[in-house]
């Protein structure tokens, strides 16, 4: 008996008429004197969960219970028909003015931002995560506007989603196979308790809290980012359903706050260096400049006040009395 035929069967033995509501099943096998019309009547295929309404109206009406065959053939044609519980929400989720978005979590992620000693500008720091604390990835669902949207309007029972972690070279999602160090896996949870990758979002965000166990150093020193995206298939073939992070390197650790001290340090006696240099050189160049005028001026006021090789005028004793004889 093929899938269609125990629903067809059931639906016959429950209402050959056009009457939704079945008759007595006993009477639906007894022979009649219409067995002639009954017999070239064709009903067309009832799906499986029609058939199980039809049983349940015709039981709550008073009806008899279908016996055993029956209701085993009655099971078997929803079994094998069975279909995902339909989500008519997430089947129109390409209509809806709705959108995921990241939400900054401060020094959570990323941990660090490393200039590489100051060899990297500002604006190109490598994001850094640390293995033994915990990473922070914050999402939200929000409208045009930026009003905050509910994941139970996105998808009946809540927005399912799930976070997966990704090379940057790869959009193919990462596995527990990956880390070298197979008691590890990708991620672990709070308090050292595993980490559920997927939750249901009922309200308009939610956080997820866990650490890479993953190093960079373990897949060839590759940088790697986070995605979120809905569990659903049909809902991730919203790209405005689909978030990723930043790219991040994974370390094992953070610089321990000594060496943090020691490269300050460093860094601050070589800038107090550079500026003593500068103002030795300053001092040094305005010291030549205040030595070289004095003596120029001092040798100009030496040659007004007397020509050179020229003795001042004395007059003695014997002199005056010449004079005054000579007067005479």
């Amino acid at each position: 008996m093929s899938t269609d035929e125990p629903v067809t069967t059931l639906v016959e033995r429950a209402s050959p008429s056009s009457s939704p509501t079945p008759s007595e099943p006993s009477d639906a096998a007894t022979p009649s004197g219409d067995a002639q019309e009954y017999s070239t009547y064709t009903p067309a295929y009832v799906p499986p969960d029609q058939a199980a309404l039809a049983w349940i109206d015709h039981v709550q009406k008073g009806g008899s219970v279908p016996d055993g065959p029956i209701f085993v053939e009655l099971m078997q044609a929803m079994l094998a028909s069975r279909a995902p519980f339909p989500a008519p929400i997430a089947t129109l989720a390409d209509d809806l003015d709705v959108r995921l978005e990241i939400v900054d979590t401060g020094k959570k992620f990323p941990h660090m931002l490393d200039t590489m000693n100051g060899t990297l500008a500002d604006n190109e720091p490598i994001w850094t995560q640390c293995k033994t604390k915990m990473t922070h990835i914050a999402v939200r669902l929000v409208d045009s506007r930026g009003l905050p949207v509910r994941g139970t309007a996105v998808q009946q029972g809540g927005l399912r989603l799930r976070l997966t972690l990704h090379k940057v070279s790869d959009d193919e999602a990462m596995h527990d196979g990956y880390n070298p160090r197979p008691y590890e896996g990708l991620f672990r949870g709070r308090a050292g308790n595993a980490f559920e990758p997927k939750v249901t979002m009922l309200e308009t965000n939610h956080e997820f809290r866990f650490q890479v166990m993953l190093l960079s150093s373990d897949i060839g020193g590759t940088r790697m980012y986070v995605k979120v995206a809905p569990v659903d298939p049909q809902l991730a073939r919203n790209p405005n359903l689909i978030v990723q992070s930043h790219s991040f390197i994974s370390r094992a650790r953070m610089p321990d706050e000594h060496t943090v001290k020691n490269r300050e340090a460093c860094a601050r006696e070589k800038r107090s260096a550079a500026a003593s240099q500068l103002l030795t050189m300053a001092i040094s160049l305005a010291e030549l400049e205040e030595s070289s005028l004095p003596a120029a001026s001092t040798e100009t006021e030496l040659r007004n006040a007397s020509p050179p090789n020229k003795r001042p005028c004395t007059t003695t004793p014997e002199s005056s009395a010449a004079l005054v004889r000579a007067q005479l």
